[in-house]
Order: structure tokens, then sequence, then C-alpha cells
């Protein structure tokens, strides 16, 4: 078998991979870097480049590129005339894709006035009749089959890239009718509307193939022209000329002079350091550990560029364990050891530290080791709890840490340091003051960075290839516990965790200081992390027996639908079975799909809820069906789920709140999520029955009233929002009166729930047709309202076209206290559809990002006033504008009057901020203070 030359057809790849991977809306930051350089394109073209390199072992290989136009444009103004114009991010992404071919060393061909099926064509040709090679063009144009020969092999991408196929002449005729060598005259016969190749009028491709079949080519149809009749004869004599033209736009170009450097083409004479900056560049992580795996294959004696040897210098005189890592570690095993720390700590302008554990939550984890740092190129690992080796004891350790891991002129810093303060604070020591957070920092400076792990943010700042904890630990069923490592391998690592957070924090206090983030995160941020592990350790009681009960009431609930429902149908099926519920109801019941409705691999119809959404109305079954869904989510998820997360330890539900888990600023909740109980329906807010009080005390809501409107009305200054804020009206109703021009009195409550829906739609963005889907309004009423109510608040409107335009024009917004959101597709030529999204969410960014703001001030502020009350109250849980507090019986108007004052002047705003407080014995059943 002869070396193989592989061909990849850049432009048609990178139009592939792009909008494969920004179909459907896919989330705006999906593929773009931290700094918004859109990066879909890119990413999938130098995937598939990976792809050939690790799976196929190519002997040789080119990429060729279009430059400018050809002279086809000559020969038909309207070559390729109905093709949209490519999209602004893709055109600067091609650039890039240049840089990687480059980068590889890999030839780039690209030829002035030809097109890069040319080139291909002409090098294909070269390749196989002139130098006796194999040639396989990779591309995603069918135009280029007709290069197919023995010799010349070309894939195809399907509609998705992973449906790439190989044609040889025989698929070629599967595919297209003719044999490779006929494709060009089917296109001058049928024409191409992808490229705007007319073709003859009235002659389809079925009937070009049948002729060209009978007559071999399109010189043969002409010169038997007499002998075909009816409309085809006069089809072929109207469009002679487009005929041929049209050949002459299809016919691929292949004696070009334009040869392929062999040696250059080997795929094996790159430097994988120029490669991996350039994937670090554009922040291709997982492409790196692909080409460190396709350097060790091409080259085994290699050494990963991210293993370099930084021992330089040792921080102290302490012995050091000389193992491979990024940096210098000391293992401290014994009380001299320990005591030597002591000294080096206690001098220290900041420590580093971060904890091993052997479970991932923290109010179950046990304590395994201790890292600590204090400059960049040297950390330190305290063994606690490794299965072996020589260890010291919590007590003695923390004798000796104490003073220097308390000391307030000695700042604490770390890499999500919620989690190790808490697993400290539970074994003794409460580590502070805690003043830099890298993970927070990084959020803090771009809210949608997909670097919030240390080992990512490691790499994308700074070049690092950290340690992986399942390179120690494992995967799947073979994975073991921290405490089950080797001290001597967990060393290096836990040090890198501590020592690489000091070798990050110059260069992003640098970015907060250049975001406008400095002081929102060492006034608000920081201070927040105490506090929400406080919260995190209190911890929720719970009614177990009510849990129990209910469980046993759904199910009932749930087998009465599911028997219903099947009695419908007319047999048993499983109700689960997506499959088996689409034959039930689009084969069995013959329901009416929907148009959004799309068919799954399988063939059938899916039965996702937006689709049976669509379908309510056509028969009974489908709101059974949305019922049992929705109840059996609400067993499985928290019902049934619940109870079994109560901590053996405290007989309480802790959930995790996640500080950087949102791009607007909002305090997140998980294991369990907490703030995503339901409470829309009934039976889900029976759900917060089960949360309860201790024996002698109560709990308390606190609840912001309409903050999110009082908001906006702050920000637009709109003269009439502010006047009903401050006459204590409702403002749902106001906007109803003022809309449709009538008194306060005379507003009923349809009225007031459109105007409801357009209040708070239109800070989310909302236009008049999602007025429709929010209500029972006709478009034509929706556009009637809204233009209602901007007349009513032109300030609103003033300021909804405002944030627009200041989005668009510097990329970003900012909410009251100066927290940012960045929109870097509002200033690019992304998608519309993307485009559409991120002007939604810059318009709601400000109101919901205050929003969270001021709810975090409460929480700062809170603490410090009960503690200076004397108060035993304990804040339990922060929902989105509640806070969930329990208290002590006795103390309970006292401490109602603090947090409502507390809340209420966290921040002023032109208007006065309203709290409503509730009390009760459960979240579930509580009555207003």
């Amino acid at each position: 078998m002869p070396p193989i030359l592989y061909l990849l057809d850049g432009h048609g790849l990178a139009y592939r991979a792009y909008f494969a991977l920004t179909a459907g809306g896919t989330r705006s930051n999906a593929f773009q870097t931290n700094s918004g350089e859109p990066t879909a394109g890119v990413y999938g073209f130098t995937s598939i480049l990976m792809r050939i390199f690790q799976q196929e072992n190519p002997d040789y290989l080119a990429v060729v590129f279009d430059k400018g136009k050809s002279f086809r444009h000559e020969i038909y103004e309207g070559y390729k005339g109905t093709r949209a114009k490519m999209p602004d991010d893709l055109r600067g992404q091609v650039e890039r894709m240049r840089e990687i071919v480059d980068a590889f060393n890999i030839p780039r061909l690209e030829l002035e006035n030809y097109e890069a099926d040319d080139v291909l064509g002409s090098v294909a040709h070269w390749a196989a009749e002139e130098q006796g090679l194999g040639v396989k063009i990779i591309t995603g144009d069918k135009d280029l089959l007709q290069l197919v020969t023995d010799r010349v092999v070309v894939n195809l991408a399907g509609t998705k890239l992973s449906e790439a196929k190989d044609y040889f002449p025989e698929d070629v005729v599967e595919k297209m009718g003719v044999p490779p060598e006929k494709v060009v005259d089917l296109k001058a016969l049928s024409g191409d509307p992808s490229d705007n190749i007319p073709g003859v009028r009235g002659i389809g491709e079925k009937t070009a193939v049948k002729l060209l079949n009978e007559y071999g080519s399109l010189d043969g149809i002409y010169e038997h022209l007499d002998e075909i009749t009816g409309r085809a004869k006069s089809a072929l004599e109207a469009g002679r000329e487009s005929a041929y033209m049209s050949r002459e736009l299809a016919r691929i170009v292949t004696d070009l002079d334009i040869k392929v450097n062999l040696d250059q083409a080997r795929i094996d004479h790159f430097n994988p350091k120029a490669v991996e900056n350039l994937f670090r560049e554009l922040e291709f992580r997982s492409l790196v550990e692909q080409l460190n795996t396709l350097v060790g294959k091409m080259h085994p004696q290699a050494t990963r560029s991210g293993q370099m040897d930084l021992f330089d210098q040792a921080a102290s005189n302490l012995p050091a364990s000389e193992q491979p890592g990024l940096v210098k570690t000391t293992i401290v095993d014994t009380p001299e050891r320990l005591q030597e720390l002591a000294k080096v700590l206690s001098g220290a302008e900041q420590i580093a530290f971060d904890t091993e554990t052997n479970d991932t939550d923290p109010m179950r984890a046990r304590l395994v080791g201790i890292s600590l740092a204090v400059d960049p190129e040297h950390g330190y690992y305290i063994p606690l709890g490794h299965q072996q080796g020589e260890q010291l004891t919590i007590e003695e350790v923390f004798k000796a840490l104490a003073g220097a891991m308390t000391d307030k002129n000695i700042g604490k810093v770390g890499h999500n340091l919620k989690f190790d303060y808490l697993v400290l604070k539970r074994a003794g020591l409460t580590v502070e003051p805690l003043t830099f957070d890298t993970m927070v920092a990084e959020w803090l400076i771009n809210p949608a960075s997909r670097n919030l792990g240390l080992k990512n943010l490691a790499w994308v700042r700074l070049g690092y290839e950290m340690t992986r904890i399942e390179e120690l630990i494992g995967k799947g069923r073979g994975q073991k516990t921290m405490d089950q490592v080797p001290i001597a391998e967990a060393a290096g690592y836990a040090a890198a965790d501590a020592a690489i957070c000091l070798r990050l924090i110059p260069q992003l206090r640098d970015e907060l200081g250049s975001h406008n983030a400095q002081k929102l995160f060492d006034t608000m941020e920081m201070p927040l992390v105490p506090v929400l592990a406080g919260m995190e350790e209190v911890g929720f009681s719970l009614d177990t027996a009510f849990f129990k009960n209910f469980s046993h009431e759904l199910e009932g609930k749930l087998a009465e639908i599911e028997a219903r429902i099947q009695t419908a149908v007319g047999y048993a099926f499983n109700l689960n079975s997506t499959q088996q519920l689409s034959e039930a109801l689009f084969n069995k019941l013959g329901l009416e799909p929907p148009d959004r409705a799309r068919k799954t691999s399988s063939g059938l119809y899916s039965t996702a809820a937006d689709v049976l959404e669509a379908m309510t109305g056509q028969h009974p079954v489908v709101a059974w069906v949305l019922e049992y869904r929705e109840l059996e989510k609400l067993r499985s998820t928290y019902v049934d789920a619940l109870p079994l997360q109560v901590n053996p330890d405290t007989g309480r539900v802790h959930t995790s709140f996640n500080q950087t888990g949102t791009v607007t600023g909002r305090i997140a909740s998980s294991n369990p999520n907490l703030q995503n109980i339901p409470i829309r329906t009934e039976i889900g807010r029976r759900v917060r029955e089960g949360f309860i009080a201790q024996p002698g005390w109560l709990l308390m809501s606190v609840d912001y009233s309409q903050i999110e409107l009082r908001i906006v009305a702050h920000m637009s200054q709109d003269e009439a929002m502010l006047a009903a804020f401050r006459a204590g009206q409702d403002i749902h109703s106001t906007t109803a009166a003022a809309v449709h021009g009538i008194d306060l009195a005379e507003v009923t409550p349809e009225m007031r729930r459109h105007a409801k829906a357009i209040n708070f739609g239109l800070i989310y963005g909302m236009s008049a047709f999602g007025l429709t889907n929010a209500t029972d309004l006709t478009l034509a009423e929706a556009e009637n309202f809204i233009e209602a109510y901007f007349k009513e608040f032109p300030g609103v409107k003033n300021y909804l076209q405002g944030i627009r335009k200041q989005a668009a024009q510097q990329g970003y917004v900012e909410t009251l206290l100066g927290r940012r959101r960045y929109f870097p597709n509002l200033k690019s030529g992304a998608p519309h559809n993307i485009r559409q999204r991120e002007e939604r969410e810059a318009i709601n960014a400000p109101i919901q990002g205050t929003a969270a703001d001021i709810i975090k001030l409460a929480m700062l502020r809170l603490p410090v006033e009960i503690k200076k009350a004397g108060l035993g109250v304990r804040m339990l849980l922060q929902v989105h504008d509640e806070l969930i507090f329990e208290v002590p019986e006795d103390e309970l108007q006292q401490t109602v009057k603090l947090v409502q004052s507390v809340m209420e002047n966290a921040y002023t705003l032109s208007i006065p901020i309203g709290t409503e407080a509730r009390v009760g014995k459960s979240w579930g059943v509580m009555e207003e203070v």
C-alpha cells in the first residue's frame, strides 16, 4: 500500500465545525476565551486535525485555504451569490486556523484567483499520478466528490462532524447516481443552489442522472438532443449556454503548478512547545492533553513541557523531598520539622493553605493532610490521616500552627477557601483572616470563566500542567480515597495546590483592579466566604417522618395516574421509557406532533417537556403524563432524596453554597439544591413543610419586597414608578391602572396579572411575543400593551435602551455597586440568536446583579449586628431575595426587628427598600409577623 497524503479543506472544515458547535444557540461563552475571543470554528478545526494525527497517523499532511475571489466570478457574476456571508466572528478564526497549521509546521497551501477546491484537486492529481501516493481529502464539501479515483478518497463530513464517511468511486455512484467523473456534468444540468450554479432550468437531479446514464456526458446529451422528447428537450435547448457555463463553474481545476514539500508534510516535524503556547492562548486545555499524548506517541523520550524542574532555591533550611513537580516539597512529619514550619509561618506576610480529605463534602470529610506555602517555589505538606507512614497528631499540629493561622496580621490565601476553612474549623482550627481566594478572584474578573478550577486556571494563566486528582486516586469503580494514597505521592500534589496560588495572585490582583472589581472583592466577596461556611455548618433540620409519609402518598398518586394512562392507551407500558411513551402517543393514539417535535436516533418523536406542553389539549393523556413526570421528579429529587442527605453526625441537612456558581452574582445552592424546591404548585410547596425548626425554636423568613422593580425604578429614575413606590402602592396594580387609564380601584385581577407579567418580563428583556406566552394576550394586544406601558413609564424605556447601547459599545454592564458582566458577542458578528440572547441578559444583569449585591451586604452585616445584640438567631439559607433563619422562640420579636432593619438599610435607593417577615414551625407553613 503506498504512503498516503492527507489534504484538509481548511475553509470547508471551518464552516462545518463552526455551525456544528454553535447550532441551536449554544451558550455564548461555551466557545470563547476569557477575553471574549470566539473559538468555535478554530476549536472544531483543531479537534479534527488532532483526531487525524491520533487515529489515522498519516504519512504526509497539508492544509488548503481559500484566498479571495476566484476566476469563476469573472465567468458568472452571481457565482456563490446566494451563499450567506461568513459570520464576522468566524472570519477572524480562519486566521487563527492558519496559525494552528503554521505552529504544527504543516504545509499551508493557497493560491490567488483559485479556490481551495482547485488547489486540492491539483495537489491530489500531482500526488496520485506523479508521485504514486494515495490521497485522502478531508472536507465538508460534496463538490470534491468529482475528484474520487482508485487512488483519491474523499472523507465527507455528515450533518454531524462525527458522521464523516470515506467515499470511494462506488460510494459516489450510490450517493450521486453517477460516477465521480460525471459529477461535474450532473451539476452542469441540475445546478448547485449552495454555490448559485444555475444549471439548466427545468432539469432536476433525477432527470439529470437519467440523461447522463443514458448518453454518457453533457456533450453526449447535446449530441443526441433530437432523441430526447417533451419538457426535458425544451429545457435543454433553452439552457444550452447555461449548462456549459455551469460546467465550467463546477469543474475543479486539477492542473495547477502547485506541489507539496513532502519532507515538511511529515507530521512529526513540529515544535510541541509552540503548539502548546497557542493552545494555551486559545484556552484549549483538553487539546493540550491530547497533544501530550501525541508527542509521547511520536517521541517517547520527550518531556512534557508542563513538567519543568522548578527546584530553584529552598524557602527554608528544612530537608525536602526531591520529587518531580512544580514546586519544591517538604514533608512535615516530625515534631522538629513542625516547629521549624511554625517559625517560617509566623514570619510570613501571607500563607497559602489547602487541605486533603477523604470526601468532597466538607461536613463529612475527614482531614487527611494540610499543605501550606509562604513563597511560590516551596510548599509544605503535613500528613495527618494517611493509612500508612509516620504522621503527627491533629492536636499537636493545630497547637503549632494556631498562632500564625489565626494571626490577623497575616493574610490567608488559597483556592476555593470555603471548603478548606470549613474542614479545618470542624477539626478545631478556625483560620483567619481569609484575604484572597483565587477562584473567587477569577470569577469576579470574568463571571463566565470556564477556568474556575485551580488546574485549569494554572494552565491558562501560568502555562502549568498540574497533576490532576484522578492521577492519584483513579476513576470509576477503582477510585480510592486520598487517605489511601502514599504520603510521598500526595505531598507534591498537595504542596503545589498551595504554592501555585501564590503565583496566581499577582496576576489576578492586577486584573481585579483593571476590571473595577478590587473593592467588591475585598469588601464583599472575601468577607462573605466565612459567612457562607457558617451557614453550611449550621444546616437545616428535617422531619424525616413527614417525608416518609409524603413518599407513600406520591407513590399512590403515581400508580393511579399510570393506570389511567395505560387504560387510555389500551395496553401496559413503561411510562419512564421515552421510546415506549412516544410509541403510545404518536403511533397508538395517533396524536399530532407539534412543529418543534424532532425525531430521536430511534426514529421516534421526542417526548421532551416542551413537546408535550405544546400538545396539551389534544388528548387527556398528555396532561396526565406531564403530571406524572412532575410528581415523579418531586418524589425522586426531593421527597426520597432529602432524608438520605441528612448528616449522621449533626442530624441536619447541609447544603453547599456556591459563591461562583452564577454569572449574575447570585449565590447558588447544591447537594442538595434548596433554592429550587418547587413553590408554584401546592404539592410542590408541601416539600418545604418537611424543613422544621428544632424544639424551642422557630423558623423565620425575611424576603425583600419587589426588590428588582425597586432597583429598576431607582436606575431609570422614572417619576411615575418612583411615585408609586413612595406612596406604598402595589406596583402591579399601579402599572395596570396607568396602562389602561383607569383608577386603581377599577383594576381587575386579570389586568394586574398582565401588568405583573410585563413588569417582570421587561427586566428580563421580554418581547411582545414573549408576553403572549406569559399571558392570554394576542400578539397585537401584547404590542399595544407594551406601547402603552412605555408611554406611561418613559424613564423605563430610556433606561432599557441605554443599557442595550452601553452593552454593545463597551461590551459589559455594571450593577450599582460596580459588579461587571461581560457580553463580548454584542461587539462582534456572532449569530443573531446569540446576540439576541446576550442583549436580553445584558438588560437583566445590572438589575438582578444589584439585587444579589444588596442581599450580600445584608448577609455580611447581620452576623455583626446579631453578635452585638447577643441574640442566638442562626442564618440558615439564602434563596434569591429571601433569607431563612432559625430563632429561639423567646427572641423572635427582637430578632425580626433587627433583621428587617439590617436588610432594609443594607443599601440606599431613591425609594425605600421593603421587607416581609414570616414565621412558623416549618418552612412551608408560615404566617406574617
